[in-house]
């Protein structure tokens, strides 16, 4: 995969006001283990990127396969993950967003200025009954400006036996983020928990 200017990893693609930073954490790794790493310089270049892009007053949202918080299985986890959280901590970022645990999820890190969403989602590809969460995805609505944005996430998958949606609405206000409101949609029955 590629950036806007043909960079490897880490790469940006923008889209209007938004950044796109992927990184790889992929390597070769011993037979039942699945476990990543940063590699080469992507932490540096990671730090150098992000303020960048906060200078450019860009909607920042970091790729990610492994999930940079604690709690993973010891052959599943993310390894110098701390310093990955640290450099997202000092130069903060509006979303990211990972795979690899194939369940939905919601982490908060520090950041700066505000606290960072880290968000999983299902395999797009999982099978209801099996050991990982059935199949789901996410859709992101962002809008708005620097300090004022508006970030929509639509989630929609598998649940309880049928399909199911929920949206959750973050907005950044007076150096926090807050979620305004959640609705959760299933068997066409809505609920809304604000």
């Amino acid at each position: 995969m590629h950036g806007d200017d043909g960079e490897s990893f880490p790469f940006v693609r923008r889209r209007g006001p938004v950044a796109l930073i992927g990184l790889s954490t992929s390597l070769p790794t011993l037979p039942l283990a699945a476990t990543g790493r940063l590699h080469g310089d992507q932490l540096a270049r990671l730090g150098e990127l992000l303020a960048k892009l906060k200078r450019e007053q860009m909607f920042r949202v970091v790729l990610i396969h492994h999930p940079p918080v604690e709690g993973a299985h010891y052959f599943r986890r993310l390894t110098k993950r701390r310093r990955a959280r640290d450099m997202l901590a000092e130069h903060g970022a509006e979303l990211v967003l990972h795979g690899h645990h194939h369940e939905a999820s919601l982490h908060w890190l520090p950041g700066t200025p505000f606290r960072i969403p880290v968000v999983g989602v299902a395999s797009a590809s999982g099978a209801p009954g099996r050991h990982d969460e059935p199949a789901g995805y996410n859709l992101y609505e962002i809008e708005g400006a620097w300090g004022a944005w508006r970030c929509t996430a639509i989630s929609r998958g598998w649940r309880d036996g049928g399909f199911a949606r929920s949206i959750a609405k973050a907005v950044h206000v007076k150096g926090a983020v807050r979620l305004k409101q959640l609705t959760v949609l299933s068997a066409g029955e809505p609920s809304v928990l604000s």
